[in-house]
């Protein structure tokens, strides 16, 4: 199935609305005010689901084992380069641990890939009618 699967009926939108989760992480990252999630100080559960559900997201369209590969370096170096420029301002904090669990969130969202759950856009369409 990996790979062969047909492709989605609307690419383009869940491309358009996985953006729109990516540009959401950029700006929780970056926002001198996140929400806060009422997690136990330390605990970086909001980190670990963001870089999870990016990349479950667009596991289930790019279905190539190569292409999420791609997909999850792209992700990881995402987290990389938003620890680097909270960094850079005055009101958030750098640290290489968060680095780590945001690629921990990536690696889990691969292996949840290879579930039944990367079929999750695919059964959506299916409860769709078309034209």
């Amino acid at each position: 199935m990996e790979g062969r699967a047909a492709p989605l009926r609307f690419t383009r939108l869940w491309i358009t609305i996985g953006m729109g989760f990516v540009l959401l992480v950029i700006y929780l990252s970056l926002t001198p005010d996140p929400p806060d999630l009422g997690a136990p100080e330390g605990l970086k559960i909001g980190h670990v689901l963001a870089y999870c559900w990016l990349m479950l997201w667009f596991a289930q369209i790019q279905r190539p084992t190569r292409d999420r590969l791609l997909l999850a370096a792209t992700f990881c170096a995402l987290g990389v380069a938003l620890e680097y420029l909270q960094g850079m301002t005055d009101y958030r904090d750098f640290e290489y641990s968060d680095m780590l669990i945001n690629s921990a969130g990536v690696g889990l969202g691969l292996a949840l890939a290879r579930t039944p759950l990367q079929n999750g856009l695919r059964s959506l369409e299916e409860i769709i009618p078309t034209r």
